[in-house]
């Protein structure tokens, strides 16, 4: 076992906790913080939402600091993880103010982490119309 506790995981050759990891990168989020965001993603990590396919940390940290700049302010709240191995299955609410509105989506979000930095990231926003 590592010293965390978990054990190592042959796929992505490090610890498994990739709880704490995520939980690093939603604080991250939510304080809007570029460079934290960013921390937390290994140097070649992937970011898939939606369409958009995002690698490296020069692509997150133009992607992150384009959302943190836009007149939408965003949070996201997790509600409920599954862990397996190096990687939690998410679901999340992302809260948005837009000029004084707020608006949320339903987020189903997967998170691989490798020796405590998310090295894959896949996301899925519930886009329908609530009526």
């Amino acid at each position: 076992m590592s010293p965390g506790g978990h054990e190592p995981h042959p796929e992505t050759g490090g610890d498994t906790d990739p709880l704490s990891a995520v939980h690093a990168h939603l604080e991250a989020f939510n304080a809007g913080d570029v460079e934290r965001v960013v921390a937390t993603f290994r140097e070649d990590a992937l970011f898939v939402a939606g369409d958009q396919v995002v690698v490296g940390h020069r692509a997150l940290r133009a992607m992150f600091a384009d959302a943190f700049a836009a007149p939408v302010e965003a949070q996201l709240t997790l509600n409920h993880v599954v862990v397996s191995g190096a990687t939690a299955a998410c679901e999340l609410t992302e809260t948005l103010e837009v000029e004084g509105s707020t608006h949320s989506l339903d987020v189903a979000a997967f998170y691989t982490a490798q020796r405590g930095q998310l090295v894959r990231v896949k996301v899925y926003r519930d886009l329908s119309d609530p009526q």
